[in-house]
Parts: structure tokens; sequence; C-alpha cells
């Protein structure tokens, strides 16, 4: 693609040449970045299911991102364009697939531990119950 903006009577104004440069530049590595991603399409069959996943909403988010930076440039409202609605969506997608994630990384209780902990004395039943602890309570074949 060819990057070389010609300007014309606007090369005086040095704000507009230089957000023009700044928006070229980033333009440029999001072309980099998409140019790197966009092969693996050809092997999203064989990607893990997240990481399938992860590439969709990024390509996702990433054209639609392009789509109202078009809208943008050509003078649109893009928050009156469908276009704000798609890129909710999405962002609620990705919180949702962060919320997925997250779960992942909590602890698990062990329940097979946890009920030898119970058996082994952690849990005290006269306490539950309310019953004094002496000898004669827990063991009455021996009370004197």
């Amino acid at each position: 693609m060819d990057w070389d903006l010609k300007y014309g009577e606007l090369s005086n104004d040095k704000d507009f040449v230089n957000n023009c440069e700044t928006l070229k530049e980033n333009l440029q590595e999001v072309q980099q970045v998409l140019d790197q991603l966009l092969p693996l399409k050809e092997q999203y069959d064989k990607l893990t299911l997240p990481a399938q996943i992860e590439l969709d909403l990024f390509l996702a988010f990433t054209l639609n991102s392009l789509q109202w930076i078009n809208l943008r440039i050509q003078g649109v409202d893009p928050t009156k364009h469908p276009i704000k609605d798609e890129l909710q969506r999405i962002k609620l997608v990705m919180m949702k697939w962060q919320e997925v994630k997250d779960l992942e990384k909590r602890p698990t209780v062990d329940v097979e531990a946890a009920k030898r902990f119970i058996k082994s004395g952690l849990y005290d039943p006269y306490r539950a119950t309310g019953q004094p602890q002496n000898k004669k309570t827990k063991f009455p074949e021996n009370a004197e």
C-alpha cells in the first residue's frame, strides 16, 4: 500500500499534517499486526478453543474499530451508526470471556481433603448439639 501522502495546500497546516502522519503511523502498525494474525486463520482449526475465541474476538474488535475510524474520517458520526452497538456487543463478549478465564484461576475446594479434616476431629458433634463435653456425656459406660 502506498503510504506517501500529498497534502498540497494543506502542507502549511502543521497540526493537520502531524495528525495525518500520526494516523498513518498507527494504521501501519495495525496493518503489521493484522499481517501477522491473518495467516493464523489458515491454521484456525489447529488452534485450541481458547486461542480460537481470542483470535475471533481480537479480529472482530479490530475490524469494527477500523470501521469506526473510517466513518470518523468520512465525517459520519459513528455514535449514530450500527457500528456502535456492534462494538458494545463485542466488548460484552470480551468481558464474559475474561470472566471464564478468571474462573480457571480461582482456587478449588478439595472435597476429599475436607472430608478427611472433618473426620479427623475438626468437627465436634457435641459442640454443635450444645451437649456438655464431659466423660459422662461422651462415654456413659465409663461413668463412676
